[in-house]
């Protein structure tokens, strides 16, 4: 039974983040879409809840609010992130001149992130929205290379300086400097804004530089070629002989693909550099493929938290996801699965190195489960289209690698997980045993198909005082499940947070996956015509 308190203000919140404020602040204003606006906004609603305000300036922000949700349905996405920014740096007690704007609309490419030291650079600056109000006078432009070193930016080298440049990108300026020889490591190019009077502000762009990894990437590339060519005749050979098959070594290709797509990625601002150690991202790939020319399955041996990926049919390309294997785990006998779905502004990696660094892998040792974390395409993806797919596909790669009781298969997620656990579960009624939502919600389209899944028992978890996802949205959800007869445990934390209920909740969660197995829809028909328990 759920316990539900009277109704608050409903936050219209479509989605929120996995470490709400903290994540999204820190995201570079690079994109004009509406994905970069929603995860914005929600930064934007998140501290319009929590921050104090007199009447005046809250009426402000509600109006910046307004304007950039016009905006937003006007496809205009720099307006909207223009009047975004502006709401978020009022609240947060920060200046909003001139110059401040132009540093939030100032955008920078550059057609890599990786480097060789004394490589080439080239920077393009433009910018997404246009100023309300012109920045006075003409600026000083700086770059310069920087590195973070015990906590503080020392400059390792200035780059370029234009002493005299007019505050306005909005045709494109191209800069060009070459790096310098220095050791491997993380760097920052950062373009320094001076005006006549006043502060300076900073843009920094993250680089990594370090000697042979472009090289490395393409000789990866190379090999798994040439290994993937030599399976692909294996097989064709194997078709017409007792040879063993192996495709099943084929189908581990993509974790190597994946590592030597990295560097492409990060240069196209795909993935954060920062994440990854790409020396050592290849150093594996090579290994696995040294287990695969040997005729061994990489897979097949392994235990605990394991990184992999496989190749989606959508558009080709490696998807990465993340496994959890318990110790005990053995092929003779079938096995619990959860795959558990990010909130927004993560990836395939939140579940198992966030929320108290990964808490939810002990409690799946403890019990035997699997639990598997798709990346499910982008950071706001909503789980929907090729995100959706994504789930599936992951899900589908799971059950053929591993041998998995088709009948103990459960879905969770946080935040923006939490609606996807709901739209995923609606679209495929018949995949999943039990749904565990935190801090979620649904959409309209999501709620009109819950009889959908009237034979899925569920778990929901929210707090009362969650300011990204309001608890309405949980218990909207709650009170149409229980008006269909769908068997629901609702846990509703006085005084919860966005965040802070997730860890709490797993044991909770766990329990109840061990009380539920699949239930047919048609054996709930079934029971409800004959009038038997719901």
């Amino acid at each position: 039974m759920s316990s539900l308190r009277s109704p608050q203000r409903l936050l219209f919140v479509r989605a929120a983040l996995l470490c709400a404020l903290s994540l999204l602040l820190a995201l570079p204003l690079l994109a004009q879409d509406a994905s970069q606006v929603l995860q914005l906004s929600v930064a934007y609603r998140t501290l319009k809840n929590r921050v104090p305000m007199d009447e005046a300036k809250r009426k402000l922000i509600e109006e910046l609010e307004t304007k950039a949700r016009t905006a937003n349905n006007d496809k205009k996405y720099g307006e909207a992130v223009k009047h975004l920014s502006h709401g978020l740096a009022l609240m947060r007690n920060q200046p909003w001149t001139p110059l401040h704007a132009l540093t939030t609309a100032l955008q920078v490419k550059t057609d890599r992130r990786v480097f060789d030291p004394g490589d080439p650079v080239r920077l393009k600056l433009s910018q997404i929205f246009t100023l309300d109000d012109p920045v006075p006078g003409k600026v000083a432009l700086a770059l310069a290379l920087t590195q973070m070193r015990d906590g503080a930016r020392t400059t390792v080298k200035e780059l370029k300086t234009m002493p005299d440049v007019t505050a306005d990108f909005s045709k494109e300026l191209t800069l060009d400097a070459v790096l310098p020889q220095t050791d491997a490591g993380n760097y920052q190019l950062l373009l320094t804004l001076t005006p006549k009077e006043g502060d300076a502000v900073n843009k920094p762009l993250s680089v990594r530089i370090e000697r042979n990894l472009n090289a490395e990437a393409e000789l990866l590339k190379k090999r798994i070629l040439a290994v993937r060519s030599d399976l692909e005749q294996q097989r064709a050979a194997a078709s017409q002989t007792t040879r063993n098959d192996p495709t099943s070594l084929l189908n581990a290709l993509p974790r190597a693909d994946y590592a030597a797509s990295l560097i492409e990625m990060i240069n196209l601002g795909a993935l954060p550099l920062e994440r990854f150690n790409l020396r050592g991202e290849f150093i594996q790939a090579n290994q696995l493929l040294d287990q695969i020319v040997k005729g061994e399955h990489p897979l097949r041996a392994k235990r605990g938290d394991v990184h992999w990926a496989y190749a989606s049919a959508v558009d080709n390309t490696p998807q990465p996801y993340r496994l959890f294997i318990p110790s005990q785990y053995d092929a003779k006998r079938k096995w619990p699965l959860v795959v558990a779905l990010h909130g927004m502004g993560g990836d395939e990696n939140s579940f198992f190195a966030g929320y108290s660094n990964g808490v939810i892998k002990q409690e799946a040792e403890k019990r035997g489960y699997l639990i598997v974390c798709p990346k499910g395409r982008a950071p706001a993806s909503m789980y929907l289209g090729s995100a959706e797919r994504d789930v599936l596909d992951v899900l589908k790669e799971v059950k053929r690698e591993f041998s998995i009781d088709e009948d103990r298969v459960y879905l969770m997620g946080h935040s923006m997980g939490g609606y996807g656990t709901w739209s995923v579960s609606v679209n495929n009624p018949d995949l999943f045993a039990a749904l565990g939502p935190i801090s979620g919600g649904g959409q309209p389209l999501v709620t009109a198909r819950l009889k959908n899944i009237a034979h899925v028992p569920w778990i929901v978890v929210h707090g009362d005082k969650d300011p990204t996802v309001s608890v309405e949205e949980s218990r909207k959800m709650v009170k149409a499940g229980e008006a269909l007869g769908i068997k629901i445990k609702y846990i509703e934390v006085p005084g919860g947070d966005h965040s802070n209920i997730v860890v709490p909740a797993f044991k909770d969660i766990f329990d109840w996956f061990d009380a539920n197995k699949r239930q047919p829809a048609t054996a709930k028909a079934s029971a409800k015509a004959a009038g038997g328990n719901q």
